[in-house]
């Protein structure tokens, strides 16, 4: 999003001007990285906030997607990403899309018209939409549930999607290894996608391999595709069209599992990967896996903890591996050097979804789950978020002069009858003027009706910090409202202490129902 003073996208309040918005939301679907910056995406997959970790004071811009649907996954590239989802047209036609989203808000989409004729509504041809992508280089692989996978180039960042003008999608069919071609479906309303040929190759050879997770691996002079299937995981050259079923050491020998997340890094020849239940890894490019050891009270008795609801999702950095899981309702973050467990505390409770006692996730039972992890790199920086449910962003930053503590990335609520805006000034504030005197920072803001003002200020993560003023009459309309002597604060606590280093929103609503933000920055606070 461009910067901007007075007009907002996903919210009809604004913070301060010139400043960064606040989190979109508390519930995030999903994290995806580029070089630089992260998106968050909110539950419904179309507002997202655009957040650029790496300045003292985190740079965050909200935006909406225009689609229909809402981002089910995608994949970064270096300033953009490639999104995909779904949406129902009609009973009998599901639209997929790739869209590309920069970190301006700048967006271009292909889609693709999966076809199903009247009374071919069963679950083989349901099955057929956009479930998973993986990149390498300039090669976009896109996975299509029952589909199969399809390849198309991508056209350099800042344009469409896609270079090609339809995609061939190879279906898979359970026990044999061999990709057959079965769909060919043009882009852009150019021509829709018929799926009967999944449902003849179902009638013909049995159904197809439903594909949920794609990953790209390379060792030495050879490039691998690896796909998660719903029977398993299958591994070919990228080059190719044979993806044979790959041995996995499950708990049940012969029995499908089904491989809902992949995680490699090449360069370290880490491969992971997670079903519903279990997780394996390879240090081999995926030719052979094994399992890793267990994480007491994880997969394995004792206590209740005896496994994970959804599959887990993971981020590796350098030798190490962030996996989180979900267990009921305690989410837990486990961290693994390369396939052994290095932060557990092997008690077998909820003791042990955590990193350890000095760096826990602030996030406890009953705050909702874990959803996904990214990571990025600056320099000697390195920032890693986790989405949750129900609490924001949990962001922690390491290397230079970070201390590596986890920090909530929390949301403001979004206002209905906002105030037009709220000023504070100056922004940065440090607490003190040069002789010692308190600095207080000033608010502006312009009612429409007369009426009493209640004035509360929060802290980062959304606790209150002290209310400044409490039902004080102030006159609406004509020129900005604001009293010199009681609308300002003097960056103090309700205990009379200055508050710490940090980012602080300010509050402003009248018993008329008029509310809006402000935000200042204390650059100096006292000791923590």
């Amino acid at each position: 999003m461009a910067r901007r003073a007075a007009a907002c996208l996903g919210f009809t309040a604004c913070v301060a001007l010139g400043q960064s918005d606040p989190l979109v939301s508390k519930s995030i679907s999903g994290v995806i990285a580029d070089q630089a910056g992260f998106w968050a995406f909110a539950a419904d997959g179309l507002q997202y906030s655009r957040i650029d970790p790496f300045p003292s004071v985190l740079d965050i811009r909200n935006g909406t997607l225009p689609f229909k649907g809402g981002v089910r996954g995608g994949v970064g590239r270096t300033a953009s990403a490639l999104l995909f989802f779904n949406y129902g047209q009609s009973d009998t036609v599901t639209v997929g899309a790739i869209a590309t989203l920069d970190r301006n808000g700048k967006t271009a989409m292909d889609t693709l018209a999966f076809y199903r004729a009247t009374g071919q509504n069963k679950s083989v041809t349901l099955g057929v939409e956009l479930s998973a992508l993986a990149l390498w280089h300039d090669t976009l692989i896109v996975g299509a549930g029952n589909g199969g996978i399809a390849f198309s180039r991508v056209k350099a960042e800042g344009q469409a999607a896609l270079a090609a003008d339809s995609l061939i999608f190879g279906a898979l069919p359970e026990g044999r290894d061999t990709a057959v071609p079965t769909l060919r479906c043009a882009l852009n309303n150019k021509g829709k996608c018929p799926v009967a040929a999944i449902a003849t190759l179902a009638d013909k050879v049995g159904l197809p391999d439903s594909v949920a997770a794609l990953a790209v691996d390379s060792a030495q002079d050879s490039v691998w595709l690896l796909i998660g299937t719903q029977t398993g995981l299958r591994r070919g050259l990228l080059s190719g069209n044979v993806f044979p079923q790959v041995a996995l050491p499950a708990s049940k020998a012969n029995s499908p599992i089904a491989i809902e997340n992949i995680l490699v890094d090449a360069q370290r020849n880490i491969l992971w990967v997670f079903s519903g239940s279990e997780y394996f890894f390879s240090g081999d490019h995926g030719r052979s896996f094994h399992k890793a050891p267990g994480v007491k009270g994880v997969v394995s008795a004792p206590g209740s903890l005896t496994g994970f609801k959804t599959a887990p999702q993971a981020i590796n950095i350098d030798d190490s591996t962030f996996v989180n899981f979900n267990l009921d309702n305690h989410p837990g973050l486990v961290l693994f050097n390369r396939d052994s467990v290095a932060a557990n505390k092997g008690v077998g409770d909820f003791a042990d979804l955590v990193l350890d006692d000095a760096d826990g996730l602030p996030i406890r039972a009953g705050q909702g789950g874990l959803t996904s992890l990214a990571v990025i790199r600056k320099g000697a920086e390195t920032a890693l978020v986790v989405g949750t449910t129900s609490e924001g962003l949990l962001l922690r930053k390491t290397g230079g002069s970070n201390p590596g503590a986890w920090n909530v990335v929390n949301s403001l609520k979004a206002l209905k009858g906002g105030l037009h805006e709220v000023i504070t000034f100056p922004t940065l504030f440090s607490g003190t003027a040069p002789d010692g005197s308190p600095e207080y920072v000033n608010l502006g803001y312009r009612l429409k009706k007369d009426g009493n003002v209640t004035i509360t200020v929060y802290n980062y993560g959304m606790e209150k910090v002290r209310t400044i003023v409490k039902g004080s009459h102030r006159k609406g309309g004509g020129n900005r409202s604001e009293d010199p002597v009681l609308d300002r604060w003097d960056g103090k606590d309700s205990g009379g202490r200055n508050v710490s280093v940090g980012t602080y929103y300010i509050l402003v609503e009248s018993d008329k129902g008029e509310k809006g933000w402000g935000k200042a920055i204390a650059v100096h606070g006292r000791d923590q």
